[in-house]
C-alpha cells in the first residue's frame, strides 16, 4: 500500500505533466485573426452577391430579432410583384386600418387614404415605413393572407427556414445569411434599385400635405457605390443593417445585426466591405448565352461547326493578383441532331488551389438539324464544283 506522502508526490508529476502538455497544444495553435474587428456586433457577415460567397462572418446562422428588416421579405414580394407586371406603380391604392396602425418607421398614411403606389413605393424602400409596405403588399395579393402565403412561399424558394405572421415582420427572425439572400434578391430588381440609393424625397398624400423621406442609411452617402439597402434597431435587436455595395462589375453584400449603436453598425459594414473590394476581385468567368467555345465540329447535320455558349453565369472570388483556369469536358466531334436546349459539355474552372471552384454547362449556340439525303448530295456537289 503506498504511503501518503507517495500518492502525493505522484499526483503531483501527473498534474505538472498535464499542464506541461496543454501548453504546447496551445502554443501551438495559432488564433485565427479576422481583419476586421467583429465583436462589437452580434452577427454579421459579407459575400460576394452573385454566388453570396461568405468571406467574412460571424454567427451568421444564428437566428435574431432583427428589427425593422424582417419586413424585408414584405418588401421584396411587392418590389417583385410589380418588377413582373402584376401590380402598376401608377395604381392608386386605399390605405386600410391594419396598414395605417403598423408602427415603427411611418408614410404617415391614414386609414381609408388613397394614394399612389409609387408614393408608397418610395416610403417603403427608403425608410422600411411599415404601413406602405403593409399597404403595398395587401394591393398587390388582394388580401393580407393572401399576401402573407406569397412571402412565405417566396422564403422558401429562397431556401429562408423562417415564417413572416404578419405583413409588418413582428416576430420573424432571420440570421445574417437570411439577409444576405434577401438583399441578392432585392439587388436583382429594378423596382427596388429605382430608390434604394436616394437620399432625401418626400410623398404627397390625399389631403395635399407631405412627408418628407430622409434615407438613415449613412452608408449611401460617404461609401463610394452604395446602393442601399436597409436598416432597423429596438432595444431588443441593437443596431442592425443590410447594406449593398457595386463597383464596377462587382457587388457586395454586408448583414450586421446587434450593434451596440447606429456608429458602430455603419463603421462594421464600411470596414468589411473596403476589406472585400482590397482583398479580392469578383472575376466573371461567363455570361448566360456567351460563347466560350467556337467552330466545334459537327458531324452528320446542317452545319459543320457549331459555337457553344454558357448556359448560366459565372463568377470566383479570387484574392487579389490570383488567377484561374480553364478546362473543357466535350467530345471532338458533336454528333447531329443537336437540340439548343441540351448541353454537350461543360467549362471547369481552376482555382489557385486546384481544385474546381466553378463549373459551367456548354450548349449549341443554336439547333442543329441532321442533314437530309439531298443535303449530303447537295454538299458533295458543291465540294465537286469548288474543287
Amino acid at each position: 500500500m503506498l504511503r501518503r506522502s507517495t500518492v502525493r508526490r505522484i499526483t503531483s508529476l501527473l498534474l505538472t505533466a498535464t499542464l506541461c502538455f496543454l501548453c504546447i497544444q496551445t502554443a501551438g495553435a495559432e488564433p485565427e485573426i479576422s481583419p476586421v474587428e467583429l465583436t462589437r456586433a452580434k452577427s454579421a457577415a459579407v459575400a460576394e452577391a452573385s454566388t453570396l460567397t461568405l468571406i467574412l462572418s460571424k454567427e451568421a446562422d444564428a437566428k435574431r430579432d432583427v428589427a425593422g428588416l424582417a419586413r424585408l421579405p414584405a418588401l421584396l414580394y411587392v418590389c417583385e410583384a410589380i418588377d413582373a407586371g402584376a401590380f402598376a406603380l401608377d395604381a392608386t391604392v386605399t390605405v386600410s386600418e391594419a396598414a395605417a396602425a403598423v408602427r415603427g418607421p411611418t408614410a404617415f398614411v391614414e386609414p381609408y387614404e388613397r394614394i399612389s403606389a409609387e408614393a408608397l413605393l418610395k416610403a417603403a424602400v427608403m425608410i422600411l415605413a411599415g404601413d406602405a409596405i403593409h399597404a403595398l403588399a395587401e394591393a398587390c395579393a388582394g388580401t393580407s393572407g393572401a399576401a402573407l402565403a406569397a412571402i412565405n412561399a417566396r422564403l422558401a424558394a429562397l431556401s429562408i427556414e423562417a415564417e413572416c405572421l404578419s405583413l409588418s415582420g413582428e416576430g420573424t427572425r432571420l440570421s445574417a445569411n437570411d439577409l444576405l439572400k434577401l438583399g441578392a434578391a432585392l439587388a436583382k430588381s429594378e423596382t427596388f434599385c429605382a430608390y434604394s440609393a436616394a437620399y432625401m424625397d418626400e410623398i404627397l398624400h390625399e389631403k395635399g400635405n407631405r412627408t418628407e423621406l430622409v434615407n438613415p442609411n449613412r452608408l449611401i452617402r460617404n461609401t463610394a457605390g452604395c446602393f442601399g439597402m436597409a436598416t432597423g434597431s429596438s432595444q431588443e435587436a441593437g443596431y442592425c443593417g443590410l447594406f449593398g455595395v457595386r463597383r464596377g462589375d462587382t457587388v457586395y453584400l454586408c448583414a450586421v445585426t446587434g450593434a451596440p449603436d447606429s456608429a458602430a453598425r455603419f463603421a462594421i459594414a464600411q470596414e468589411m466591405v473596403e476589406y472585400c473590394f482590397t482583398a479580392y476581385q469578383a472575376t466573371a468567368l461567363a455570361h448566360a448565352g456567351e460563347v466560350l467555345v467556337e467552330a466545334v465540329p459537327v458531324r452528320g447535320g446542317t452545319l459543320d461547326v457549331i459555337d457553344l455558349v454558357a448556359g448560366s453565369d459565372a463568377v470566383l472570388l479570387l484574392r487579389q493578383g490570383e488567377s484561374c483556369e480553364r478546362e473543357l469536358a466535350l467530345p471532338d466531334v458533336l454528333m447531329a441532331p443537336l437540340p439548343a436546349d441540351r448541353a454537350v459539355g461543360k467549362a471547369y474552372f481552376t482555382g489557385p488551389d486546384g481544385n474546381v471552384a466553378a463549373e459551367v454547362e456548354l450548349f449549341p449556340q443554336m439547333e442543329v438539324p441532321a442533314a437530309t439525303l439531298w443535303e449530303h448530295v447537295r454538299r458533295i456537289f458543291s465540294s465537286w464544283l469548288h474543287a
